[in-house]
């Protein structure tokens, strides 16, 4: 295993390769917002990280298929108070403090710190395990306060050669001689497609709409919604079939699904989309038992997030302490979460959609 360390003074405008071994290659650039890329790509594709703003993963494209959501934001833009100042990756990390909406009696801002964290470190990994030769991008964040907090967060995206899919490894460390309260959830934004088909590895009556549709928002839409999320109630099945037509997701839906899981702990998420390729996530319920679903279709966003694995629900800090859903790591101990997501050929979408429904 080798590793480069990444300094910002590497990143210039103009896209430079910093490795390159046979398929695999890592280049470096600067957004003309002024936000640092890393870009990791082989034969099948590549995904654009930022290394220094939350590790997000800001683009992804395998297959001839571009995945991210549609969002108003064509490059990455500095955000001073939350996400929401530039909110279109693919992938962003939430947590560790406070996680999710914030109520009005929260003081924690929307899905925490770990989204726009300004990382100590970042640096590039090639090695090669029984999978075969990889390139990551990984780095570390400390979360310090006085007293109240001292932990790193670690993750690493991994690509291998031949693969349509990264692997997420994501750890957290308490360096504090105190336990450490956490909420993690990883928000994964795919771009959903009118006549595709979901298949997951959870059952519908295990799974849960719920009515959040904010005051104030216009009437006519909110109706819409709100007749929509009706009807899930009854049936939470329709939503399956994707089609902007007859479902309403504005300006968002979020849904709660119990996961079941395969042989080795693993539950499976798709979107078989019309060409055969299928849009894909991996996780480890035993890990994160929450299976948050986040769909929003309006004119600035068009977003998919079949499946959010976290480790409680989305409804912010007050909520999961008044529910029991905080999780706590022990002074020195280190755990690690372990997620799959890509896109899958035709051959291994049907493959994988037996199997799902098997499961079922």
């Amino acid at each position: 295993m080798n590793r480069i360390n990444l300094y910002k003074e590497f990143f210039v405008e103009k896209e430079r390769t910093v490795f390159s071994g046979g398929s695999l290659k890592a280049t470096l650039f600067k957004y003309s917002t002024g936000i640092e890329a890393v870009k990791l790509s082989n034969d099948k594709g590549y995904v654009t990280l930022l290394p220094f703003v939350g590790q997000q993963i800001w683009d992804m494209e395998f297959l001839g298929h571009n995945l991210v959501m549609k969002s108003i934001y064509d490059e990455p833009e500095v955000c001073q108070d939350f996400y929401g100042e530039s909110y279109g990756a693919f992938l962003m990390h939430c947590g560790l403090t406070a996680m999710g909406n914030p109520t009005s009696e929260d003081t924690h801002t929307p899905h925490g710190e770990l989204p726009i964290a300004k990382y100590n470190e970042a640096y590039i990994i090639t090695g090669e395990d029984e999978k075969g030769k990889y390139i990551s991008l990984s780095g570390s964040y400390t979360y310090k306060r006085a007293f109240e907090h001292n932990y790193e967060f670690v993750p690493e995206c991994r690509l291998y050669e031949n693969a349509s899919t990264i692997q997420m490894f994501i750890t957290l460390k308490n360096r504090k001689d105190l336990p450490l309260e956490y909420f993690y959830l990883c928000h994964i934004n795919y771009r959903p497609v009118d006549g595709a088909q979901l298949y997951y590895t959870a059952k519908p009556e295990n799974i849960t709409a719920h009515h959040e549709v904010p005051e104030g928002y216009p009437e006519e839409a909110a109706a819409k919604t709100n007749a929509y999320l009706d009807k899930l109630d009854q049936d939470a099945s329709i939503m399956d079939a994707i089609d902007s037509k007859t479902q309403s997701y504005a300006p968002e839906i979020v849904f709660t699904c119990k996961y079941d899981a395969d042989e080795k702990g693993d539950a499976h998420t798709m979107q078989l989309l019309p060409d055969g390729y299928a849009c894909y996530v991996s996780h480890k319920p035993g890990e994160l038992p929450f299976g948050i679903r986040w769909i929003a279709r309006t004119v600035d966003e068009d977003a998919l997030g079949m499946v959010l694995p976290a480790t409680a629900q989305h409804m912010g800090y007050l909520y999961c302490k008044e529910h029991g859903l905080e999780k706590y790591l022990q002074p020195g101990e280190t755990l690690t979460y372990h997620i799959t997501t890509g896109i899958l050929s035709p051959e291994e979408s049907n493959v994988m959609k037996n199997k799902i429904i098997e499961l079922k």
